[in-house]
């Protein structure tokens, strides 16, 4: 069976499945997609902590080291 459900909430997704027959030891394909406003990907990136190394990396460059200031 293929089968896509559009616009349902995630509390909601084991009744839909019930509605549909599905029991519950079949295994399914599931793909998700968010269809509310997304992490922006610096977010994601900062939860996700493969960056989370760079807390321990010396600052190697200051405010001394700018060759020209600018304001924001």
């Amino acid at each position: 069976m293929r089968r896509v459900l559009n616009d349902i909430e995630a509390g909601k997704l084991a009744e839909e499945l019930r509605r549909l027959g599905i029991r519950p030891g079949q295994r399914l394909r599931v793909v998700i997609e968010s269809i509310e406003d997304e992490l922006p990907i610096t977010a994601m990136n900062a939860s996700g902590g493969a960056f989370d190394w760079l807390a321990e990396e010396p600052d190697l460059y200051s405010d001394a080291d700018l060759a020209e200031r600018y304001r924001v």
